[in-house]
């Protein structure tokens, strides 16, 4: 895995978050928006080198809460994150990753269980919830996470053309093994 590459991806997918880049307008508000830095966690934890991945989503889940830093608390999105990616990394050898519908699938699973952790981890630091409610906040979540899925299946088709930038494929080794 080459980390200047990961880095300079996440500083541009953390700018398209934050700009809310492709966002549709619901009441004057963006909403659902694509959560492109938890998008490029879940992808580097289903092809990265398990050395690297969890540590890619440490780093995702830190810029994620720095870029909505005012209303965010370091850590309320990076703990979630950490361990939705370490979920996905445990069982990306029993999917079939370059498919579509598991593209797809897998990333609305991981966004809505990202998405659970993050208003638990919000409600225990007491940080702030959209609308001042959990389930307004969960709500929310849940709608960014089926449009973050829908858009995952592209910007993975995306990425795999960096594949000589990122410093792994897609058609890695499929083992447990030093890759």
């Amino acid at each position: 895995m080459r980390w200047i590459t990961f880095f300079i991806l996440l500083y541009l997918l953390t700018a398209m978050q934050v700009s809310h880049f492709l966002a549709l307008s619901h009441a004057g508000h963006p909403w659902p928006v694509i959560q492109y830095v938890p998008l490029l966690a879940i992808f580097y934890a289903l092809f990265a080198t398990e050395a690297s991945a969890p540590l890619a989503a440490l780093v995702c889940g830190a810029a994620y809460d720095l870029g909505n830093y005012p209303n965010d608390i370091l850590g309320t999105n990076l703990v979630p994150l950490a361990l939705v990616a370490f979920f996905v990394l445990k069982m990306r050898l029993s999917i079939f990753r370059e498919h579509v519908v598991s593209q797809f699938l897998i990333t609305l699973l991981a966004m809505l269980v990202f998405s659970f952790l993050s208003v638990v981890m919000r409600v225990l630091v007491q940080a702030p919830l959209e609308g001042g409610s959990a389930w307004v906040h969960l709500g929310l979540l849940v709608g960014n996470a089926l449009y973050t899925a829908l858009a995952a299946p592209f910007l993975f088709w995306f990425l795999f053309r960096l594949t000589p930038l990122l410093g792994f494929t897609s058609h890695g080794p499929r083992s447990r093994g030093k890759a």
